[in-house]
């Protein structure tokens, strides 16, 4: 019965089935993309020459029912990371930066960290700057992945348009980040905010497809006085207007041509 019926459809009824078919897989496909990360496409070098060389993505860490470490009293992580981003979007915007920010208050359903890393690859920026802070410690530490440096393939070679496994989407770029980590430490140096540098496995670090840092802020020693602690407005204000200039800096540099 079911063979008779597709003999006796004529030639417009079966394009007709032909287009509806495909037409389902597309509809399923993007179904199945938007349900999960997708993978990382191309390389380091190729990205980079898309980058918004004018845009910056800040990534205040944790929100919501995750209000991350405990920096004394009633202060916590989140609303420290947060009064940051506001801090460093205005030190950025007066540097001439945009800025796309992951979130601009304490939703009580955040993105997780797979959409942040989503929303950071999708702008293509020149950079991004994931935001902690903590009670312990001091100064700024500075954080990039625990990733390895992948091997560059040949412009224009099949490898060139491989696909990156998502957690390992930072591997291009862990070049650009730790000259980018090198820059921020100088001008903290410069700025007489001790900084240290390191590497940790932060999440969305390892799934950015652009020079990405972690910026941790811990209280600022001062001498004859109790340690600044990371919630202090005048302390995050030095920090940001340092972020901005080091980044105001690597732009120069990634216009050059000089940035790795």
């Amino acid at each position: 019965m079911g063979y008779c019926r597709i003999e006796l459809l004529t030639s417009s009824s079966k394009r007709a089935v032909v287009l509806f078919a495909v037409t389902a897989t597309v509809i399923a496909v993007a179904l199945l993309g938007r349900a999960q990360p997708q993978p990382a496409l191309g390389t380091a070098s190729r990205a980079s020459s898309t980058a918004n060389r004018n845009l910056i993505v800040l990534d205040p860490a944790h929100g919501g029912a995750d209000a991350g470490a405990s920096l004394g009293g009633q202060v916590v992580e989140k609303d420290v990371t947060l009064a940051m981003a506001g801090q460093l979007r205005t030190a950025l915007a007066a540097a001439g930066f945009s800025v796309v920010s992951t979130r601009d208050g304490d939703p009580t359903a955040p993105l997780t960290a797979d959409q942040r890393a989503e929303i950071a690859n999708r702008a293509r920026p020149l950079a991004c700057i994931v935001l902690h802070a903590s009670g312990a410690g001091s100064g700024v530490h500075l954080y990039t992945s625990t990733l390895r440096q992948a091997d560059a393939g040949v412009e224009g070679d099949a490898e060139s348009f491989t696909a990156t496994p998502w957690d390992e989407a930072q591997a291009g770029f862990v070049a650009q980040s730790l000259s980018l980590a090198s820059s921020l430490s100088a001008a903290f140096s410069k700025a007489g905010l001790p900084a240290l540098s390191g590497h940790a496995a932060l999440r969305p670090l390892d799934n950015l497809t652009c020079p990405a840092v972690a910026i941790e802020v811990a209280p600022l020693l001062v001498a004859g006085a109790d340690p600044m602690p990371a919630s202090d407005p005048g302390y995050q204000q030095r920090v940001a207007a340092t972020v901005a200039a080091a980044l105001r800096v690597w732009q120069d540099q990634a216009a050059q041509g000089s940035a790795p």
